[in-house]
């Protein structure tokens, strides 16, 4: 069949350049009352295929589907399904996220910090990395030196040693230096360590009396070589000590502290070693040179001190830490959920902004102040106005450890965005030298990549496995902001997530509930901590959502607006848990619909009655959630028999639910 042909079965057909005009087949197409006026385009492609537009927007895939049902296109050959092809991802080794041990400044002559080299403790075969920041006038720090003056390790205290022709000793690390250092003497390094000797530093030992001191290794007298014979042109004399380690890898430090090495004795060996006239005098001991590393030992003990086996009786209670007090545990996995349209994204900012300046958030104390990463999956054009608003409402001071990555960010299943999440938050915490107490993900969809299906155990696995590996990496609390389910109150989606996480953060918006004289207050709220690990739960926080006003707009005609949070405990205090107020739906009944939700959430499942399946829980489940949620002892069974009567009676009466064969669940809103 051509594009005549076509055209001409699809009606009004006109020829148009190279191609036809003819009406949409659509059912859709103008509002459902069909196209009167052509507007489709057909025409054929140089390799034979059909090529269909329609001019007033409907979708291409409908058109074309339209056209093919209706038996105008042949039929095409199978495509093979583009997701047998992706193979699955190999698993991610846990890591841990290197821990700052110390750092060491590298002054001018007058003591001013130029730069700053740290040491990190990794989890790998080596053990240690480093990493050199330069320091800008303002104090400020930054991660490449640029244009900066290098100098050597404790410069001043170089030059005074060298006026007074003292000697001075260099070592090939900061540690070892500052180990003999420890001693009474002047000892110096450079900041590339074994890594080579840069030339401008030759101009500070201008006439100074040196003495090298090597690391017990083959590295460490490489080293040597080459500052001796980068200094002998400018020093008055060089001479290269050999402590007589024992143990390969071992330097100064280990003689100072290990080996109780003392001043007088590096004296007498300094002393006696010859002064170097070539770099060619400097010889590595023969020990080195017959030494032969056994990696597969160091792995055994590594392997062994993994994990610590401990006696039951050993182990102690130990108090709980908190990130908020009695709110957010620090290091905990927390979800904060609500419907959409709940403050969200206001309350998770506020926390975020409590966090990082240490007020307190709502009325609980922060014990420690900490960075904060907000990751904001979506409104990244409103963010900016959120976080002024926030500030605003909360008087934030400049410079507090909060930070924002405005991002759609797959977690989940791409590796490449791992990778790079990880490589920026790296860089983050070696700049701002300070680990994260939070990590805010906002919303769970948003960082979980296409095709993700929330309620498959699968998706919701890799999601919960790759945030534990951030948890892991930076041994901080996580939170992670998503939405609740449409018929069962908690968390939306599989229950391998209600399960993973420690804090479980319910927010019910409250609109109908404002009272207040304040005309900013535009919004309700009650926070609900509605599982805690460590601690109490059923907390109420009461919130109120404010209207800020931010600026003016960009044509300086408007005032621009935005909402920030503040605290409102009456809110929380005249409403139960839960409670929406909504006319006919007592304080009572909330209750009584609230222990059905949770026994329905705790131990939910499928049973059929009278030929159809149902997802719900047994009459006991529900009456022991609601005993419980009533607070009853055995003093109260009289009065709660009757309350128990009413509660299914009255439930069932205003179409909630439905009691069949002992089972009870959820009227669908189809059948109300």
């Amino acid at each position: 069949m051509s594009a005549q042909e076509i055209a001409s079965s699809l009606g009004n057909a006109k020829k148009v350049g190279n191609g036809y005009l003819a009406s949409c087949p659509v059912p859709s197409h103008g509002q459902g009352n069909g196209d009167k006026h052509p507007s489709l385009s057909i025409s054929m492609s140089d390799d034979g295929n059909f090529l269909f537009k329609c001019h007033s927007g409907c979708d291409q895939h409908t058109v074309f589907s339209t056209i093919k049902d209706m038996g105008l296109l042949p039929a095409l050959p199978d495509r093979p399904d583009y997701l047998d092809s992706i193979k699955p991802m190999k698993p991610i080794p846990l890591i841990s996220t290197p821990v700052l041990e110390h750092e060491w400044h590298y002054t001018d002559e007058d003591g001013t910090s130029l730069f700053i080299k740290q040491r990190f403790k990794t989890f790998d075969s080596k053990g240690k990395t480093y990493k050199t920041l330069r320091v800008m006038p303002d104090g400020s720090r930054v991660g490449k030196l640029g244009d900066c003056r290098l100098v050597p390790y404790k410069l001043p205290e170089l030059r005074q040693a060298t006026a007074a022709g003292r000697v001075v000793y260099i070592t090939e690390g900061e540690k070892a230096a500052d180990a003999l250092g420890s001693l009474g003497v002047v000892a110096t390094t450079s900041h590339a360590g074994a890594g080579g000797w840069n030339d401008d530093l030759n101009q500070y030992f201008k006439d100074a009396n040196v003495v090298v001191v090597p690391d017990n290794d083959l590295v460490g007298w490489h080293y040597a070589q080459k500052v001796t014979e980068a200094l002998i042109p400018f020093a008055k004399s060089v001479r290269v000590l050999d402590l007589n380690l024992s143990n390969p890898k071992e330097d100064a430090y280990e003689w100072v502290n290990r080996y109780d090495g003392s001043r007088t004795l590096l004296a007498q060996i300094a002393k006696a070693c010859p002064i170097v006239k070539s770099a060619e005098d400097v010889w590595t001991p023969q020990r080195l040179s017959l030494y032969v590393p056994e990696p597969t030992q160091v792995a055994d003990e590594a392997a062994k001190s993994k994990f610590l086996v401990e006696s039951w009786d050993s182990i102690k209670d130990e108090p709980v830490e908190w990130l908020i007090e009695s709110i957010i545990p620090r290091r905990a996995f927390v979800a904060l959920y609500a419907p959409p349209a709940s403050f969200k994204s206001f309350i998770a900012l506020d926390i975020a902004e409590a966090v990082a300046t240490g007020r307190d958030w709502m009325g609980y104390k922060i014990p420690k102040k900490g960075a904060v990463l907000f990751i904001s999956g979506e409104g990244h054009g409103g963010m900016g106005a959120r976080v002024k608003a926030c500030k605003i409402q909360n008087n934030s001071p400049d410079g507090a450890n909060m930070y924002v990555i405005r991002a759609q960010i797959n977690i989940r299943s791409s590796q490449e965005d791992f990778d790079a999440l990880v490589a920026a938050i790296n860089e983050l915490v070696a700049q701002i030298d300070e680990p994260l107490e939070i990590i805010i993900l906002d919303t769970l969809m948003r960082m979980s990549g296409g095709n993700f299906n929330e309620n498959s155990s699968e998706d919701m696995g890799g999601f919960i496995a790759q945030t534990g590996k951030l948890q892991q990496l930076y041994n901080c609390a996580l939170m992670v902001i998503h939405h609740s389910g449409k018929h069962i109150k908690g968390l939306r989606g599989h229950s391998s997530l209600l399960g993973a996480v420690d804090t479980e953060l319910e927010i019910t918006r409250q609109d109908s509930v404002i009272n207040s004289a304040d005309p900013s207050v535009i919004g309700n709220a009650i926070l609900t901590v509605s599982k805690q690990k460590d601690g109490a739960d059923s907390i109420l926080v009461g919130i109120e959502v404010v209207l800020v006003e931010i600026g003016i707009s960009s044509l300086g005609f408007e005032i621009t607006t935005s909402l920030a949070v503040r605290q409102n405990q009456d809110i929380a205090g005249s409403n139960p848990k839960g409670s929406k107020n909504n006319a006919g739906s007592g304080g009572n009944q909330r209750i009584e619909l609230d222990s059905l939700y949770k026994a329905i959430k705790a131990k939910g499942s499928y049973r059929v009655v009278d030929g159809t399946s149902r997802f719900g829980v047994s009459l006991d489940d529900w009456k022991d959630e609601f005993w419980s949620m009533k607070g009853c002892t055995e003093d109260d069974k009289a009065a709660f028999k009757k309350a128990w009567l009413r509660a299914r009676e009255r439930l069932v009466a205003v179409n909630k639910v439905v009691i069949g064969s002992g089972w009870v669940w959820l009227k669908p809103t189809s059948e109300i």
